[in-house]
């Protein structure tokens, strides 16, 4: 049941799209080329940046699962670090995947600042040169 409905939907937003594009086409021809040429970086951009950012979570989730491995295994056999003395080396060791957490967390937080960035610039970019590429084509 759940094919048939997303192959209903998919019909639907097809159709919707062809009667739309071929809609502006009629308006203007040369208005409709230049929009669909300036929303091309964000079709490009988008899909880019999902895949990125897929592969940082990824990374994330991985040096989170390490740094929870050395604690669990730190608690687990107290006496033994107790007993030998390397409660430093477990706080450095847990440090260092930490650090490794952090680095992670701040390629992501950078990774969506730029995404941000360059999707408001893309968004407001576009707007403007479709006000005056329609200015443009008006005065001619």
């Amino acid at each position: 049941m759940a094919v048939s409905s997303q192959f209903a939907m998919m019909l639907s937003s097809g159709l919707y799209m062809i009667i739309t594009l071929a809609l502006l086409f009629y308006i203007s021809v040369y208005m409709t080329l230049f929009t669909l040429g300036i929303m091309l970086p964000s079709f490009v951009f988008g899909p880019s940046y999902g895949r990125f950012m897929r592969d940082v979570n990824k990374n994330i989730s991985d040096a989170k699962a390490k740094a929870s491995e050395v604690t669990e295994e730190a608690f687990s056999n107290v006496r033994t670090v107790k007993a030998f003395a390397t409660e430093d080396h477990e706080t450095m060791h847990y440090l260092s995947m930490n650090n490794n957490i952090f680095k992670y967390t701040s390629q992501a937080a950078r990774a969506y600042g730029v995404f941000q960035c360059v999707t408001t610039l893309i968004m407001f970019g576009s707007l403007d040169a479709l006000v005056f590429f329609a200015a443009y084509l008006n005065r001619n």
